[in-house]
């Protein structure tokens, strides 16, 4: 891999590799750039997207988010990193549905359409380069792989109430290979994998890094606190919840003075 472990008597050393990847990590959570070219310039990763590309799929405690927006970047280096991070997957004779949730797993599709689609025509190359017939072309596997992360979403996400069913994903998948159509017991196959287990491709807390965390807990959050027995939906204040040094605090944002509550973290339990 691209992470070396050796250094020449001649370089400056301030701390093992392993620190410096504690490190590296840390400004990588902050901002992505930092963090490799820390690693570059005090010589413990190779400046070529190969390295770059197994120190993303291999590096414990990286924000899957960062990780996922700093693959999606339109710059040239980025898009070399994007195709060899890919071919670290080997998709051969593996289905498609197992296929596209074993590639969106590590990391977290980003937000921005033009992202994602750098990285679902990269999967899609790298798909049918390796299961060749399965598809007219690449095209299809890209428009495909489109179709299931917008499944992904109707059928787990809360927002929305009416879920698209079998035939009507089949339906809008109609005529996507090359002017065809996919064989029906593939597109509910992926359909029934989707629907049955969601590929997790939005925000987690399990997805930030530890930087990211402890900001978020600074920062806080804004919630509902409904009446008691929740009597009307309409019913509620707005409140406000965040750790300061070793206090959970609270404060009820819709009350005039505002009083902040604390609560020693040492007294909550698990």
């Amino acid at each position: 891999d691209g992470v070396r472990t050796t250094r020449v008597a001649s370089d400056p050393v301030i701390a093992s590799v392993e620190q410096e990847l504690l490190l590296a990590v840390h400004k990588f959570n902050s901002k992505p750039e930092k963090g490799i070219s820390y690693l570059v310039n005090r010589k413990v990763l190779a400046n070529t997207p190969e390295a770059v590309a197994q120190f993303l799929r291999s590096t414990g405690g990286l924000s899957k988010r960062r990780i996922g927006d700093y693959l999606g970047e339109r710059h040239d280096f980025n898009i070399r990193v994007l195709s060899a991070y890919v071919s670290l997957f080997d998709f051969t004779g593996v289905r498609f549905v197992e296929a596209i949730r074993a590639f969106l797993s590590p990391f977290r599709l980003p937000g921005e359409a033009q992202k994602i689609d750098r990285i679902i025509c990269e999967f899609s190359s790298r798909y049918c380069e390796q299961n060749e017939g399965i598809f007219a072309s690449k095209d299809t596997a890209y428009v495909l792989g489109f179709s299931t992360i917008m499944l992904n979403t109707d059928a787990h996400s809360v927002q929305i109430k009416e879920k698209m069913t079998k035939a009507e994903f089949v339906r809008n998948n109609r005529g996507i290979d090359a002017g065809g159509d996919l064989p029906t017991a593939l597109l509910e196959d992926v359909y029934d994998d989707i629907v049955n287990s969601e590929i997790r491709t939005g925000m987690d807390f399990s997805d930030l890094g530890e930087s990211e965390l402890m900001d978020w807990l600074q920062r806080g959050t804004v919630f509902k606190k409904y009446t008691h027995a929740r009597v009307a939906s309409d019913r509620y204040h707005q409140c406000r919840l965040w750790v300061c040094v070793d206090q959970l605090r609270y404060t009820n944002l819709a009350s005039r003075n505002r009083k902040v509550k604390m609560v020693p973290l040492a007294m909550i339990e698990d």
